[in-house]
């Protein structure tokens, strides 16, 4: 097994994790809302992803 070495820098960020996982998260909230905003950066939901996916299975393995 291979020793490895940390700094105690580093030893305190991996064993201090309080601050770190307690820190207040901030939710993004579009004015345009989520299917907007995924148009306009030429996205796909996952409901659109999904129903491609089946599309594509179903020309892939057609139904007998």
């Amino acid at each position: 097994m291979k020793e490895i070495s940390i700094t105690e820098q580093e030893l305190e960020y991996f064993t201090n994790t309080s601050g770190i996982v307690c820190e207040e998260t901030s939710y993004y909230k579009s004015p345009i809302g989520f299917e907007k905003a995924v148009k306009a950066c030429n996205g796909i939901t996952l409901e659109q992803f999904s129903d491609m996916w089946d599309e594509s299975i179903k020309r892939l393995i057609p139904n007998p």
